[in-house]
């Protein structure tokens, strides 16, 4: 399940190890994660290429999450379309070698195997957003509200405190010293 030990990935010397795969995902993404409604099937498209010590991934991923709304967490169909790019460490190649490359994955001297498919539901999750608005509330800008309360914007919300914040005494003294100018 998209996990290769690293010897048969070394035979690929000359050319790119391909692979194309459609998981279900589904009990994973809940297991890991209690914001995940539902996932459609997940197309993986991807290939490791050999380079000097270095197993290098470059994979497509494609599907949909369903995830409530961070507002009124109403269910919202998110489409996920990433692509991931991670180098795996399969001969110890030194740190300064690797300066080139975002993500660099160790590999297990014990267990020697490239996971691809735990890169994948990782990234997955990594790929929702802290905000997710239905259709209706993102071009509305609908809030949340109910009996004697509303949620408000955090402009609203300055607006209104700098509002609150004007003590009554010290606005009679706002005008203090321009009656005295005019007097003169």
């Amino acid at each position: 399940m998209l996990n290769w030990d690293v010897q048969d990935v070394r035979r690929y010397k000359d050319k790119p190890f391909e692979f194309n795969e459609t998981l279900d995902l589904t009990k994973e993404m809940r297991t890991r994660s209690k914001d995940v409604l539902d996932i459609s099937p997940v197309k993986v498209d991807g290939r490791l290429f050999n380079d000097h010590g270095l197993v290098i991934s470059d994979i497509k991923v494609q599907t949909t999450l369903t995830v409530p709304s961070t507002r009124s967490l109403l269910p919202v169909d998110l489409p996920v379309d990433i692509r991931i790019n991670e180098a795996y460490n399969i001969d110890d190649v030194a740190d300064e070698d690797l300066e080139d490359y975002n993500v660099v994955i160790p590999i297990d001297d014990d267990n020697p195997t490239i996971n691809v498919y735990e890169s994948i539901v990782d990234n997955i999750l990594l790929s929702i957003p802290s905000k997710v608005l239905t259709k209706k509330e993102a071009e509305d800008n609908i809030m949340p509200s109910g009996k004697n309360w509303s949620v408000i914007s955090e402009d609203e919300f300055k607006k209104q405190n700098e509002e609150e914040h004007v003590n009554p005494e010290f606005a009679k003294l706002k005008n203090l010293f321009n009656d005295d100018t005019k007097k003169e």
